[in-house]
């Protein structure tokens, strides 16, 4: 299998009973997850810690879980995913980033059984059929 070199933050919630994950919409590309390029010699689950501290602004102290692996995008690129439990966190916030030379990403939770609609980018259909598969493997069901 070849090397991860892209790592996608999955942090999560429940919300009323049901399972959300965090995305963003990016102002020139529409709604995305937390992802990006796995540096040289950088670990894939810390490069999701990193990306997450960059896109969103959040450093988390969960450990992340490693969802798994797959090839996403054509030409297909390994993605790593990293999901996070979270609490306590707003349901819509917006952040500054570098990216691009500077952007403002409005975050906020998408359900988990909710499809992605046009609003998305093909490769984040792609991804989220990783994530909607392997999240709730890893959750605890809460009643």
């Amino acid at each position: 299998m070849p090397p991860v070199s892209k790592a996608c933050a999955v942090p999560y919630r429940w919300s009323d009973h049901e399972l959300e994950v965090l995305a963003f919409r990016h102002p020139l590309a529409g709604n995305q997850f937390v992802k990006g390029t796995v540096e040289h010699n950088e670990e894939p689950k810390v490069a999701a810690c990193r990306e997450l501290r960059e896109e969103s602004g959040l450093s988390l102290t969960t450990i992340p879980i490693m969802l798994g692996v797959q090839p996403v995008g054509n030409p297909s690129h390994q993605w790593g995913f990293f999901a996070f439990e979270t609490r306590a966190l707003p349901d819509r916030w917006d952040h500054w980033t570098g990216d691009g030379g500077g952007q403002t990403f409005s975050f906020f939770w998408h359900p988990l059984d909710q499809d992605l609609d046009e609003g998305w980018h093909p490769i984040f259909h792609e991804a989220f059929c990783t994530i909607r598969s392997a999240l709730p493997r890893i959750v605890q069901v809460k009643g």
